[in-house]
Parts: C-alpha cells; structure tokens; sequence
C-alpha cells in the first residue's frame, strides 16, 4: 500500500489508486490540495504544465465516486476529452464506469445517467444543461481543465456560463479548477468560492531562454554555445537537442505551411543523428499512413521517415494519433506543431523552440503572443522519467530581439484572464438558453445570473446593460422571447433554438431562406443557407478567386435563397458563403466531373486536409439538422430533402452511393468503385459471387465476403477492422471510410 498520508475526508480507497498509478509520493501541489478536496471546499489549482494538475482532479473524482456520487470532468477540446477518458476509464477495476460524450447537441444523452464519471466538452456540458438532464443533479464534483480558458473568446463564454450555472443549480457540488500560472488566478478563485493552490513546482526543472545564431541566453544571463552545423539557428538549436541520441524537439510555428515545410527540411538532415534500427522503425511507420497522393501526407510521410513530424488540425484523428504515440515513443525525434497542441495534449520534449513569437490579426499582422500562451508552449519542456531539465527557448530572427524577447516573455508574468462574456453573439446565445430553460423567468431573475458570472465579478454590470438590451430586444423582435403577465418567457421557436444549440442569428437566417420562395430548391441552395450563418465558419475569397465564385453564383442565382446583397461589404460575406457551399459541393460530388473529389482535390482546390474537412462536415451536418428541425416548426415539407443532403454531406458521396454506403466497411471510395464496377445496387451484390466483387480494386476477399453476409439471410457480418486488414493498408483516412 502506498506509504501516502490521506485525511480523513479522503475516501481509503483512494490509496489504492495511487498504488495502481506507481504513485509513491505526491508533489508539493498535489499534497496542497488534498485538505481542501477532503473538506468538499471548492479548490482551484494555478500549477505549471506537468507538475500533476491531473492528479488534483482524479482524486476529487474517485474520491467522491467511490462514496456514490457522480463525476462530471469538462474539457475544453475533443482530443484532450479522448485523452482523459483514456486515463479515468483505468478506474474501472474498482468498479466505477467512464463515458465519452461530445457532439450532438441535440439529445440529452440519457445513457450517461448509468455512468460514474462523464468526461465531456464544454459545449457539450452546456447542451446537457439546456436539455435538464436530471442525472446532472447527482453530481457531487464538477472538474474543469483548462480553467484559465475563460479568456477565450470562442470557448470561454460557454465555461463561463456552464460553471455559473452549476453552481447556482447544485451549489453543494465540489466544483475542482485547474489552470495554467495565470496572473489572476485568486480572483478566478474568489469568484468560485474556492481555496486557491498555487504553486511554481516543476518536476523537471524548466529553463527559459532565447534562442540566437550560436547560442542561448537563459533567464540569469547566462551563456551557453551551440556548435554551427547548418548555419541556421533554427536547425541548429534543434540538432544540438537532439545531438545526444535521447533527446526530443518540440518546434512551435504560427501557420501549418511552415510546419509542414520545415519538418520536411529537417528530416533531410536528422537521419544522420540516427541508428539503422530507427530508420528502419521510422519507415515502417511512414507506411501506416497509406498510399495516399495527397500533398500533405506525402510531406508526412518525408518527414517521419527522416524522425521528424508535424502535427495540426488539417491532419486526421488518426493521422494525429500515429504521430502523437509515435513522439511519445521516442521514434520521432523532431515534431514541428500549430499552438494548438500547446492546449492541454500531453507531449513533453526535453526542448520546446517557439519558432514565432507574432501571428497574423486583421489590425496587425505582427501581432505578439500573449505571454500566457508562449508560457504554455515553453512549458512543454522536460520530460518526467527521462530529462533532468528541461529548455524552453524563444527564437530570435535577429540580435535586436533578444532583449524584447527576454523582458516581454522570458521575465515576463502571464497576462490576468478577463471574461469574454460581453460579446453579442455569446450573450443571445445564453440569454436565450436562460430563458428556454427556465432558468430565469423575468428580468431580475436574469441579472441575478449575470451578476453570478465572472464577467459581473471583474466588471460593473452597467458596462453590458447596452448589450443586454440590444440582446432582449433582437430576441423579443425575432420571436424568440414572449412578454407575458410582466415575465418573459421563451416562445416554441426559442425553446427549439437553444435546444438545438446554435446561434438565434442563424435560426433567423433560415428562416428568411425557408420564406423565400426560391424558383428550384437544390443542394446548393441549402448548402449555401447553412453557409451564410454565423455558425458555419466560411472559407475565405482570395482575390484570384472572386471572379470564379461570383461567376458561379449569378449562373445559380435562381438557386439562392437568399438575396445577393448590394453592399460590398455584405457581398463580400455573401461570396465567402458562397465559396464555402462550392466546398461542400466538391465533397459531395456535385460538380462538373460529376464525381466526389479526391483528398487530393480537396486540398488543391481549398487547402483542407481531412481534419478541416471532417471539421466543416459535423458543422454542416449539425446545421442540416437544425435547418430540418426548424422547417418542420414552419411548416415547410422539407425534412426529406434535408436528410438525404445530410447523409451525402456526412458521407461525402453523390445521391446514387446512398445504397452502399449502408453497408458496414463501405465508405466513399469503395462505394465509388463498386459503382464504377457495375454494382449499382445492393441487388447486384447479393447476387454476384464473392470472387466477382473481390476483383473490384480495394475490395479483396475479406471485405467482399463482409459485403455477402450482411445481405445474406442474418449471418453476422465481419468486424470492420477485418475488413480494412485485407487490403494491405489501413484504410484510415477521413476520405477513404468516413
């Protein structure tokens, strides 16, 4: 049994935990926060990245699961969500059951309530709370990671909201917060009631620096030289990380072309740092990601072959995954990443370079980082178990930024973390959920919520009365909110809205398109709806490309259901929407070879990889279903229409794969070639031999006898992963299955 001290609130079990885990002894941190979980106090831990936050949190759950409470631990990204229920979901051997839940918006999940822990996205947690789901009343500890994303502005009004909201439903909840070193994090505790752990603990010992052309200043002034191998500080800094044969280098870059094109180049030079037994791990792996002619994985072929990777949201889940295990693993050496990997993903090197300290904003287009998130970039460095130090260093393109660089970030203190909450598109959207689910009821009701919020902790809630009532006003003019008997009340339309989680702004747009009356209804014309709204993220013009797109749009003019605006700004907008409805159409087919685009031909003609691609689907498909929903509350004899264009979005097929792709193992480009091969229907195929459909390319015998007994008289059908075995390559890529 493990030799650590628990107080008496901790359930003893617990222990047993840190047994199973290889936990011997606790951090300073972790040890802090132990008395506090044990008194059932809220607690928010500002802690560096790898000093155990982690642990705090998986404490606070198993402690209260195994006294028979629920656990609700919020994330903010998909990918950390998978990893944490990875981790929780090794609490199964004492009893307590784990689930994964994010997406679909429009369902309460009742399957959650026989789980002990729900590992779940913000939006998610939100959606839930909007649909009343009663398990979320048993709930005896909330946990939110990445707590300090309150100050973003997409994310962070949606934390804000749900955290408020649970504590005025189940204010007995112990709500666990943990944060990266914020500047603030005592007011962010203030506001929750809660004991503040703060502590500067390190397991591996991190030290912060600039990167020069043949050196490195550290925090105390320090020097050390970097031998001169390429005469590129860049390539340098990384080879001399690596240069001992158990080193890692984590390269962060501000655009996915850098990225890419920098592991590329460096994978021409670190394979002489390499053994043969590598080069030889590193191809094998290569292969695993298929045959592919896209240009993005042939790059990332290159460069795992060479030790180096890049990771980013064009790649694929799977793409990302075999990256991801292969850094943990020590294979690849060198991974060049987009901040966003900084956001919570576990992928520590013993040297973390921030290639680029400025990014691109529409009011300056060398805009600085904030602190706060190079901080958490640089602290990537130092790998528990393998490094004894870790070195987080900051390039300097030229000798008059070292002393910037050194003042703004290496000295410098994490920016406060402001609420986000006052901005109009965040503010319909939870005033009007408030209301569609009776959690307010009047005015008073609803500044008494927002008085309970961060923003009105930090703020005077006259700063935002303009904006709340600009708000009210919309919602009360667009239908959304009803006066009755001196109280506002949600009307049907509002209640569908906030249940269907979107912006009351986009419900307005459909509407107008359902009204419109337009001369024929095509896939274009609810492609480019959904498009116009402002959830739906747009693909932007370039300039070479406004002449193709409005050419389009006047040769489809009968087709829009919305009127071309006159304005140029608004018809800017108008050809964003537009340029992004032709996206989908590549996607789907509807184009003029008459056949759905390739990977290739998707990134050619949009530079989307298969993560942007698989992205903009499940927004598209999310707004088809709202669209659906809220054309049936019209009136409108739509929904059929509305489906079939959402299984061909989701799928990425033409109307005539339909039938096939309703076979299990059978994606886009298989159904495609059992097509092109004379099998139209799934007639044909129950008729023909399995060797006749194994000749089709791509098919093979294994997946032709799948094929056979799902149209067979109730034989059970192979499992997936047997079918995508027989073809030699893991058919794992968004545009071969999905």
């Amino acid at each position: 049994m493990s030799g650590i001290h628990l107080p008496d609130g901790i359930h003893p079990d617990v222990a047993k935990a840190y047994d199973k885990w290889g936990i011997k002894d606790l951090y300073p941190p972790q040890r802090d926060a132990l008395e506090p979980i044990s008194r059932g106090k809220n607690v928010v831990a500002a802690v560096p990245t790898a000093a155990g936050k982690s642990l705090i949190a998986y404490t606070a759950v198993l402690n209260h699961v195994l006294k028979g409470g629920k656990a609700l631990y919020i994330v903010p990204l998909r990918a950390l969500a998978s990893e944490k229920f990875r981790e929780l979901s090794e609490l199964s051997s004492f009893g307590i059951r784990t689930a994964l839940s994010y997406g679909d918006y429009d369902d309460e999940d009742r399957r959650l309530e026989s789980f002990d822990v729900v590992v779940a996205t913000s939006e998610k947690a939100d959606s839930l709370l909007r649909h009343r789901s009663r398990w979320l009343m048993n709930i005896k500890v909330i946990v939110s990671d990445e707590v300090h994303l309150l100050n973003d502005p997409g994310r962070g009004p949606t934390l804000e909201v749900i955290l408020t909201r649970f504590r005025q439903l189940n204010p007995k909840a112990q709500l666990v917060c943990l944060s990266a070193t914020i500047g603030n994090a005592d007011e962010i505790a203030g506001w929750l009631d809660a004991e503040l752990v703060r502590s500067d603990f390190r397991p591996v010992d991190l030290r912060e620096g600039v990167l020069e052309e043949g050196s490195v200043t550290f925090e105390d002034m320090s020097v050390s030289e970097i031998e001169s191998r390429t005469g590129d500080p860049l390539k340098d800094g990384i080879l001399d990380g690596i240069s001992d044969g158990r080193g890692q280098v984590l390269v962060f870059t501000n655009t996915r072309r850098s990225c890419e094109s920098q592991a590329v180049e460096m994978a021409k030079i670190v394979p002489s740092y390499l053994e043969g037994k590598d080069l030889s791990e590193l191809s094998r792996l290569s292969a695993k990601l298929g045959s592919s002619d896209a240009r993005m994985i042939k790059k990332l072929k290159k460069a795992i072959s060479g030790g180096c990777g890049f990771h980013h949201a064009g790649l694929s889940n799977d793409q990302r995954g075999i990256v991801e295990r292969a850094f943990r693993e020590r294979r690849i050496k060198v991974l060049f990443a987009t901040p966003t990997l900084a956001a919570g993903i576990n992928l520590p090197a013993r040297r973390v370079i921030v290639r680029d300290w400025t990014r691109f904003e529409a009011l300056n287009p060398r805009s600085p980082i904030p602190v706060l998130e190079i901080k958490q970039m640089l602290g990537r460095a130092g790998r528990p178990g393998f490094d004894r130090y870790g070195q987080g260093l900051i390039l300097a393109r030229r000798p008059e930024e070292l002393d910037v660089l050194m003042e703004r970030y290496i000295w410098g203190k994490p920016e406060d973390v402001l609420s986000k909450l006052g901005s109009r598109p965040a503010l319909r959207m939870h005033i009007l959920s408030s209301f569609a689910t009776n959690y307010v009821r009047d005015l008073e009701e609803m500044w008494d919520f927002i008085r309970s919020t961060f923003y009105a902790f930090q703020n005077d809630t006259w700063k935002i009365e303009g904006e709340v009532e600009d708000v009210l006003d919309f919602l009360k003019e667009e239908g959304f909110l009803i006066e009755k008997d001196g109280a506002l009340a949600a009307t049907d339309l509002g209640k569908r809205v906030a249940r269907l989680y979107i912006d009351p702004l986009s419900a307005v747009v459909i509407r107008r398109a359902l009204d419109s009356g337009a001369e024929r209804v095509t896939p274009f014309s609810l492609l480019h709806v959904i498009c116009h709204t402002p959830d739906m993220r747009p693909l932007y013009i370039r300039g070479k490309e406004r002449d193709r797109v409005s050419g389009f749009m006047y040769e489809h003019e009968d087709e829009l259901m919305l009127e071309i605006p006159e304005d140029p700004v608004e018809l800017d907008w108008y050809l964003n929407s537009v340029k992004t409805a032709m996206f989908f159409l590549e996607w789907i087919g509807e184009n003029e070879h008459g056949i759905e685009a390739s990977e290739e031909r998707m990134e050619t003609l949009f530079n989307m990889g298969p993560g942007d691609v698989r992205s903009k689907v499940e927004t598209a498909v999310w707004m088809l279903h709202a669209m659906r929903e809220l054309s049936r509350l019209f009136g409108k004899k739509m929904a059929k229409d509305i489906d079939l264009l959402s299984l061909r979005v989701d799928r990425g097929i033409r109307s005539e794969l339909v039938p096939l792709i309703s076979l299990k193992g059978i994606g886009r480009v298989r159904a495609r070639r059992l097509f092109e091969a004379g099998f139209t229907n799934l007639d044909k195929l129950r008729r023909a031999s399995v060797n006749r459909i194994a000749t089709v390319e791509g098919i093979g015998r294994q997946t032709a006898l799948t094929i056979q007994n799902q149209l067979s008289d109730g034989s059970e059908p192979l499992a997936e992963d047997e079918a995508e075995d027989d073809q030699g390559t893991h058919q794992s890529i968004l545009f071969d299955f999905q």
